[in-house]
């Protein structure tokens, strides 16, 4: 082909016809252009395709991530306001009401002291970070939403940490100093009532009027309500991005 146009030229030249070669030549030129800016459009249009092709794969993980937290989040929202209304019950016999049914208290007691926490299964959104591809993630909207659920993560791993400090501290030495626990757990699992265990009501005067237990108590209590409240908006905030995540995949 290259000597074809180079034939064409130097007959044009060979026959004086000048503004005939410069018009060819300048022709010949703008035909090289038009084949690089096709080669580079075509170069651009396979790179953006192997990056969307990226992304949808991120994409999809995250929202697989996602729906494994929303399933570990309805078993911690259920856990937690089991254990609230066992803290609340406490709260109400340290202020002096009446036990009126000894195994409910002693389910309420081992409740306080199971330790659950959430934990996310963001490793798809770690590494995207750690790596520096978060750019991938080309829709704004998913991207400014995964920044906010890791502040809301970030939030919930200090409260554990928090409250973990506080369970160890107010909670549990001051339950193993007065109760022997081995007498509620098959009371709390239903195996036994407390009348089988040999349970009575004196066994928890001390636990109940202990200072530290108290207040332990209380901020278990704040604690409870604060994470309660941080779960629902972790599962908003899941349910959002997943939304738009299959918008955006157009599913």
């Amino acid at each position: 082909m290259i000597k074809f146009f180079r034939k064409i030229r130097q007959k044009l030249l060979s026959q004086h016809k000048v503004t005939q070669y410069a018009a060819y030549a300048l022709g010949e030129i703008l035909l090289v252009v038009i084949g690089i800016l096709i080669a580079l459009q075509v170069n651009t249009w396979n790179e953006d395709r192997v990056q969307r092709s990226r992304e949808v794969k991120y994409l999809k993980n995250i929202r697989l991530d996602l729906e494994k937290d929303l399933a570990s989040l309805d078993y911690q929202i259920a856990n937690r306001k089991e254990k609230y209304a066992a803290i609340q019950k406490l709260l109400r016999q340290i202020d002096g009401e009446p036990v009126a049914d000894l195994d409910e208290l002693s389910r309420s007691v081992v409740t306080t002291l199971m330790s659950e926490r959430f934990t996310p299964n963001n490793l798809t959104y770690k590494e995207l970070a750690s790596s520096g591809n978060l750019n991938l993630i080309s829709n704004d909207s998913i991207k400014i939403q995964l920044l906010e659920l890791e502040e809301l993560y970030k939030t919930n791993e200090f409260a554990i940490e928090h409250e973990t400090h506080d369970y160890e501290e107010y909670l549990s030495k001051p339950l193993f100093k007065h109760i022997r626990t081995g007498q509620l757990f098959p009371v709390y699992a239903g195996t036994a009532t407390s009348v089988d265990m040999g349970v009575k009501e004196e066994d928890f005067h001390e636990l109940l009027q202990n200072r530290e237990y108290q207040n332990g108590m209380v901020v278990s209590n704040l604690i409870t309500e604060d994470l309660l409240v941080l779960y629902g908006a972790i599962e908003r905030k899941s349910r959002s991005i997943i939304r738009w995540i299959g918008n955006d995949l157009g599913e």
